[in-house]
């Protein structure tokens, strides 16, 4: 019953481990799925793909754009694009339905042409194609993202977009079904090994006649006697043939037992052949008169397989009547009689050691005639490979131990069965793991990406959050570099209106004309952008944008400060003011991840409020006994403007002179240092007003200022014009002072009254 249980629990095992296996080969599902725009799109010069879709399957995809023309992608904050996408019509790819079958869109109406979005300084990075663009989205850093897709601006922009990403449809069943497989597979080995055996001698019985004259079996007494088995057998010869023949050649079993096997072997001679025949009779005799203790149970017209392999035929009718007392009573005169083999150790043959179960046939019969010679022991023979032949033990108990090889040999095989069950259960989940892996992602190309927001509704950026990452810094400030080099060694203005404005522009624009006509005019500072020093980004979601940077080259004897500013999302960063950190001033720390812009009015944990520095600073520069004198350090700055305007006063003794020094508010911008202070960046516009006194006239204080009036002197009047960019630090506690950090004077204009 118990191997029947076991079979059963084998068949469930394969079945169940084979569903598991075939969960992750044959019926696994697609490693990738791809869901794409489908239907019609209304058109619109843009498209956007929303945050939704970039948060597919944690940002690990590969977007697919197809179109007649050329293709654009970019890059930028969902803040950025929106503010770029503006009111231009345009479709938003939110996302994906239920299934992963198809993008959803949603369009916006809008002006249908735009500017050319390409290369705009808010675009982390840009990928173009012509025909189709292939990208795979890594997302540049923390924050929120989307990409804009786009022609040129004026064409319709692509909408054949497909994303393709790992399926997510999982085999949850297939470990469990692998588990639960091999663990049935293993409680049926389990019972099989555990399963009853046959008894020892059941198991030695099947040997045949060679082994039953030496192998203890008797399930009773746990022992049989040599010479009882041997005087079955010679009772059971005589009933056969009457009475041995005194002249035979074999007089007794060990010889008869020698020439069958002779006979068998091809070794005996021609003149044996009818004794082989009458010792076959006998031993067929002798064998139906054995016990069935010894020999199992006996059938007439069965056959019994000997140690060599051969099959002899047992004559179930002659020997049926064999008395089963004769073993018994010959036994008993056998000299040998009082040996029992379970206990001899040198294997019933009169404690020397057995050498092979041949040659020690003659030692082992104690029928062997008095005054015979017996035959010299032959060499033992191979079973000749017949896989049912037992050698017999040499330690006297034949029957034991070959039951305990037999049973050794069995629990080898089942665990060995075991064995291998449990491998193939631990492994088979492995191997089924490697079978399902996805498609490999591969590392950002030059290709595409998709998913945008419903029509780009604004999204609220994280606090700290950087306007620019630095990537995007190093790109402006080079590019800034680049334009006012060109400009520079042009000396062209116009060269320097894509990315100069301002204070900046306006005192390079009047620098180029003094030096058209004035050679001893100094050429201005230059602007460059190998070493970035420091940079303060803004955080802020609208515009204007301003970013401070701190840079120096080879030709500039100080840092400079560079202040740009974006003025709308569709315009480039342009350089407005451009100023040398002064001597002995620390530029303050301020956070990696963005500075908060300050309202100009806000006063709250600061010294003062930024719009009342500024105008303290002005008042202080223009007023000797100014009550805010005392709110600013000492600086290079301030005593320099002092003498300057001390130096224009004993000049102009003929007219009456007066300074100004007034703010742009528009060129003023305020940013949280880390300490929770203000860094403040005002464009001063510094004016001398010079009206001559009656009857006199006055003269323009130098050849710079000449050649931008047209003349050395007027008797109207004169108003000669510096552009001041100053960045002062407000400290965060009542008891500071202000510094000014970096300041520069740059004479922008001169005009007759």
């Amino acid at each position: 019953m118990r191997s029947k249980i076991a079979i059963v629990l084998a068949i469930l095992g394969l079945v169940v481990l084979g569903l598991g296996i075939g969960q992750r080969t044959i019926w696994l599902p697609p490693a990738t799925v791809t869901a794409s725009v489908g239907g019609s799109v209304a058109s619109a010069p843009l498209s956007v793909i929303s945050p939704d879709v970039l948060a597919t399957n944690d940002g690990k995809f590969t977007l697919t754009i197809k179109s007649a023309g050329p293709i654009q992608l970019a890059v930028g904050q969902v803040r950025d694009i929106n503010g770029w996408v503006g009111d231009a019509a345009h479709t938003t790819v939110t996302g994906a339905n239920s299934d992963f079958s198809a993008l959803n869109t949603e369009s916006k109406a809008g002006k249908e042409t735009v500017p050319n979005p390409a290369g705009s300084d808010m675009w982390v990075t840009e990928e173009k194609a012509t025909g189709e663009l292939n990208y795979t989205w890594e997302s540049p850093g923390h924050g929120d993202w989307a990409l804009l897709v786009s022609s040129d601006g004026t064409a319709p922009a692509p909408t054949d977009i497909s994303l393709t990403t790992a399926n997510d449809a999982g085999t949850p069943w297939a470990v469990p079904l692998m588990i639960i497989g091999s663990v049935l597979l293993a409680l049926a080995a389990l019972m099989l090994w555990l399963g009853p055996r046959k008894p020892a001698a059941a198991q030695v019985a099947v040997a045949g006649r060679r082994t039953a004259g030496r192998v203890p079996s008797d399930p009773a007494t746990g022992a049989m006697e040599v010479a009882k088995i041997l005087a079955a057998k010679e009772n059971a010869a005589k009933e056969n043939s009457g009475s041995a023949a005194p002249d035979s050649d074999h007089s007794t079993i060990a010889e008869l037992h020698r020439a069958e096997r002779d006979a068998i072997s091809g070794h005996s001679d021609s003149a044996n052949t009818s004794n082989d025949k009458d010792d076959e009779q006998q031993d067929h005799g002798a064998a139906a008169s054995l016990p069935t203790d010894v020999l199992g149970v006996v059938t007439p017209g069965t056959a019994s397989i000997a140690l060599d392999g051969t099959k002899d035929s047992l004559d179930g009718d002659k020997n049926e009547d064999a008395p089963a007392d004769n073993s018994s009573a010959d036994s008993a005169k056998s000299p040998d009689n009082d040996k029992d083999p379970d206990n001899d150790p040198s294997g019933g043959q009169g404690g020397k050691p057995a050498e092979s179960s041949d040659a020690s046939t003659a030692k082992e019969s104690p029928a062997v005639e008095k005054g015979r010679k017996p035959r010299k022991p032959r060499k033992p023979r191979t079973s000749g490979g017949n896989e049912f032949s037992i050698l017999p033990s040499t330690d006297g108990q034949d029957g034991r131990k070959s039951g305990k090889m037999m049973g050794a040999s069995v629990k080898a095989r089942w665990g060995a069965a075991l064995a291998a069950v449990l491998l193939a259960g631990s492994v088979a989940p492995a191997v089924a793991e490697d079978a399902t892996s996805t498609a490999p992602v591969s590392t950002p190309s030059a290709t595409s990406t998709a998913t945008a927001t419903p029509s780009a509704p604004a999204v609220t950026q994280k606090a700290g959050f950087p306007t620019l990452l630095e990537s995007q810094v190093q790109r402006i400030a080079t590019s800034v570099a680049t334009v006012v080099g060109t400009g520079d060694n042009a000396k062209n203005a116009k060269e320097l209106e894509s990315r100069v404005s301002g204070l900046a522009l306006a005192a390079r624009t009047a620098n180029y004309k003094i030096r058209s006509t004035v050679d001893s005019e100094a050429a201005p500072q230059p602007v460059n952008s190998t070493r970035l020093l420091a940079r303060v980004v803004s955080t802020s979601d609208t515009w204007p944008r301003t970013s401070m940077l701190v840079t120096q080259g080879e030709n500039n004897p100080l840092p400079q400060l560079l202040t740009m500013v974006q003025n709308s999302p569709r315009e480039q960063y342009k350089l407005v003011m451009a100023s040398p950190l002064l001597p002995g001033q620390t530029f303050p720390a301020v956070d990696k991840e963005g500075s908060a812009s300050v309202p100009l009015d806000a006063a709250s944990g600061l010294l003062m409020s930024p719009k009342d520095a500024v105008a303290a600073l002005s008042d202080s520069l223009v007023t000797a006994d100014s009550k805010w004198k005392a709110s600013f350090k000492d600086s290079v700055y301030i005593t320099d403007v002092g003498t300057y305007q001390s130096t224009t006063l004993e000049n102009s003794k003929d007219a009456t002179v007066v300074f100004s020094h007034k703010a742009d508010d528009k060129e003023t911008f305020a940013m949280r240092t880390a300490d929770g202070g203000a860094l403040v960046v005002v464009g001063y516009t510094f004016s001398v007003d010079s009206t001559p006194k009656k009857d006199a006239k006055v003269n323009v204080p130098n050849a710079s200022a000449a050649a931008l009036a047209g003349g050395q002197e007027s008797s109207t009047g004169v108003v000669v014009s510096y552009a001041e960019p100053v960045v002062m630090y407000i400290p965060p506690t009542a008891d500071g002072k202000i510094t000014i950090v970096s300041a520069t004077r740059d004479l922008v204009s001169a005009t007759f009254k």
